[in-house]
Parts: C-alpha cells; sequence; structure tokens
C-alpha cells in the first residue's frame, strides 16, 4: 500500500469540470480518494499548496522520449516533474524496426506515462542527427513496409496510439505522393489516428490535408516553412485547412525548433484556427533553445491572449480527449492521481519564437510538484546531457 498524501490548500483549477476553487485533494494507492475544502490531515504526508495552483497531469501531445535509441530523444523521466508533464506523446520516434526495444527499454520502465505513435517508415528516426548529411527516413519509400506494421500491431496493438508521417523534404524528399496513401492505409490497418508533420515543401499543405479525415491530426500548424504553412502568400487562412478542421481534424501546435512563429500563429488564431493541443515536440536540439518544456509553450500563447484556464485545457483534457482516454488530463473521484503543482509567476519575461521574434509573457507557471499514478516523481542527475547540437 503507497503512502497517504494529502495536498492541502491548494487553487484547484480543472478545465474538465471548470472547478476552480480552494480545495484539499487526500491521495491513496494511485487514487483521488478526497476532494474537499477541508480534510483532515491525520495519517497523511501533506503537501502545503497554500497560493500554488493545482493542476491535472499535464499532457504534451508531441515529444521525443526514446533517448538512447535516437539522439533526438530526452529522458521523460528526468525532464518531466521539472515541468509538470505526466503523459508524453512519442511522436514517431521509433519505426517497427526500433518499437519493441523503444517498449521494453524506456516506456515500461518509465516512472511517468509514454504513449507512443509508431513512425511509417521502418527505421523510424534513427538517422535524425547521426549524420553529417540529411539524409530522411523515408528518401526511400520502400521504408514504409506496411507488412512490418502489421506484425507490429499483432504484438503491440493495445499500446501503439496513432501513426507518425513527416511530411515535408528532409523527411520523404519528392516520395509523398507515395507514401500519403501508404501513411493513410497504415492508419486504417493499425486502426488509429493519423498524425502528419508539415514543413518545407514538397510535399504542400493542400496535398497532405485530404489524407487526413476525422480525429487524425496536424501537428506544426504555425510553423513558417514554404508550402507547409497554413496560411497562403497573402496570410490567409487557406481554405484546405478549413475543410480539414470542418470534418473534425484535430489541430496540434508541435512548437519544435522551426516550427512556431508569433506572426503566424497571431494571424491564423484571428482567422478562426485555435488549436486543440499545445505541445512542444522536445527533443534533444531544442530543450537548451527555443522550447524548454510544456510550460514555457504554454506561456507563449498567454503572451498571445489565452486565458491560463485556456492554455490548461489545451494541455490536460484535450489532448486527454484527442487520446480517446478520458482517464488523463483530469481532477476526479476516484480518478488516477496525475497532479501538478504550480506556482504562478507575474514576472513579465520575453519569450522567442522559432525566427527569433518574441513576445512578452505577463505570466509564466513554475512547476513546484509532479505526481503520476499517486507518486511523487523527482527527477534526478544522471551525468547525461539532454540538450545536444550537431554541427
Amino acid at each position: 500500500m503507497s503512502e497517504r498524501l494529502l495536498i492541502k490548500n491548494g487553487r484547484l483549477l480543472d478545465p474538465s469540470s471548470r472547478r476552480d476553487e480552494i480545495v484539499d485533494v487526500a491521495i491513496a494507492d494511485g487514487r483521488i480518494v478526497g476532494l474537499a475544502p477541508h480534510i483532515d490531515a491525520s495519517g497523511h504526508h501533506v503537501v502545503d499548496a497554500t497560493g500554488a495552483l493545482v493542476v491535472p497531469g499535464l499532457v504534451d501531445m508531441h515529444t521525443h522520449a526514446y533517448w538512447g535509441g535516437t539522439l533526438l530523444g530526452v529522458n521523460a523521466d528526468k525532464i518531466g516533474p521539472l515541468s509538470g508533464v505526466t503523459t508524453w506523446v512519442d511522436c514517431g520516434s521509433c519505426g517497427a524496426a526500433t518499437f519493441e526495444g523503444f517498449f521494453h527499454h524506456v516506456i515500461k520502465l518509465s516512472r511517468l506515462r509514454i504513449i507512443p505513435f509508431v513512425n511509417l517508415s521502418y527505421i523510424g528516426l534513427t538517422q535524425a542527427g547521426n549524420l553529417s548529411i540529411d539524409v530522411g527516413e523515408l528518401y526511400d519509400w520502400r521504408f514504409a513496409d506496411l507488412r512490418a506494421l502489421r506484425r507490429i500491431k499483432a504484438e503491440f496493438g493495445s499500446v501503439i496510439a496513432g501513426v507518425k508521417l513527416r511530411a515535408s523534404n528532409n523527411a520523404c524528399g519528392a516520395n509523398g505522393p507515395i507514401v500519403l496513401p501508404l501513411a493513410r492505409e497504415a492508419a486504417d490497418i493499425l486502426e488509429v489516428p493519423l498524425i502528419i508533420h508539415v514543413g518545407t515543401a514538397p510535399p504542400r499543405i493542400d496535398e497532405v490535408l485530404p489524407y487526413l479525415k476525422e480525429g487524425d491530426i496536424l501537428t506544426h500548424i504555425y510553423n513558417p516553412s514554404i508550402g507547409g504553412c497554413v496560411l497562403d502568400e497573402r496570410m490567409r487562412l487557406r481554405p484546405s485547412v478549413r475543410e480539414a478542421i470542418a470534418r473534425g481534424v484535430k489541430m496540434d501546435v508541435g512548437h519544435g525548433g522551426a516550427s512556431f512563429s508569433f506572426e503566424i500563429a497571431k494571424a491564423a488564431i484571428d482567422q478562426g484556427l485555435l488549436p486543440d493541443a499545445i505541445s512542444t515536440d522536445i527533443h534533444a536540439h531544442n530543450i537548451d533553445g527555443v522550447v524548454i518544456d510544456l510550460p514555457h509553450v504554454m506561456a507563449k500563447f498567454m503572451a498571445l491572449g489565452f486565458s491560463l484556464e485556456q492554455v490548461l485545457r489545451l494541455t490536460t483534457c484535450s489532448p486527454a480527449d484527442i487520446l480517446n482516454r478520458p482517464d488523463l488530463g483530469r481532477i476526479e473521484l476516484g480518478g488516477e492521481a496525475d497532479l501538478a503543482v504550480f506556482h504562478v509567476r507575474h514576472d513579465p519575461v520575453r519569450l522567442y519564437d522559432s525566427l527569433g521574434a518574441s513576445r512578452e509573457a505577463a505570466t509564466t507557471l513554475e512547476c513546484r510538484l509532479t505526481l503520476c499514478k499517486g507518486q511523487v516523481v523527482n527527477t534526478f542527475e544522471d551525468g547525461r546531457t539532454e540538450g545536444r547540437t550537431y554541427s
């Protein structure tokens, strides 16, 4: 039996229930067993959250957590406790060739929750950062091996949450017309959503979007790349994007090192392109740069005019709903105790996008405590540098 824990006197803010009040939260055996204005502290280890914000554990819809298996990967167990992110959605770090290693050596051993999307490419992102020349994972379209994905489904089908395709020049070269229909077929075979990354063309975003259907996901929605931007040359939202929104395609931020522009975001939001999830695309190339962590990216959206409640919704229950995981991103009696405690800072901070443009954020979040499955999760030092640069 695990230790009983009591988070006392915190401001509980849960967008899923619209609950915003000072309450005590009692936790036992990994579950929330009490939510009340006052709970007796007898028999509990008490965490004093007076003046702090208590929220559902954050869900980062776009990460790369296969550390040791790819040079892009960062250690969720080490980084997550510093940011309040209890659920990491790994977006295609591994393909069919490397999925077993990711599952047994990272996912199963993690104190946090890692939900994987499998890459359409057999090799996944093993090549990223390894070579002195840019060779994408689908430069040879034959790496889109549907037979291998069928084998992976037979063994890991209950674990895989989606299929990932990087539909940009640096990933598939000129093979877009071949790999796009294969990605659609792969997602249908695995009976999971398809998430497509858009970047510098080819293929162009207008060619990509027809392959996404209701419940699928477009990521990097505010990227400024040529041919992959949601806005046309006149800064108008593309009709293909409006059509995708109308048919139920989900929109993910996926900030990344090169995929977020304040200017594009502001113009797109003003024209109706709101995100369904705020995510980082955190990896070794950007963790020490413009991304840092999910609260840092959330602050950029508050600098764009989003409220605290809005950014929390887009990092808790909204991505959980995209994943069809109603057990995540919520604080409810009897539910799994995934929680984060934040100090809300009101010191103005200047934040930067992928192009070097900046905005001032009046509000930022500083993580004080992270709990996953009812257990306090602390960071650690393992001597490994998470951020990496390559010449």
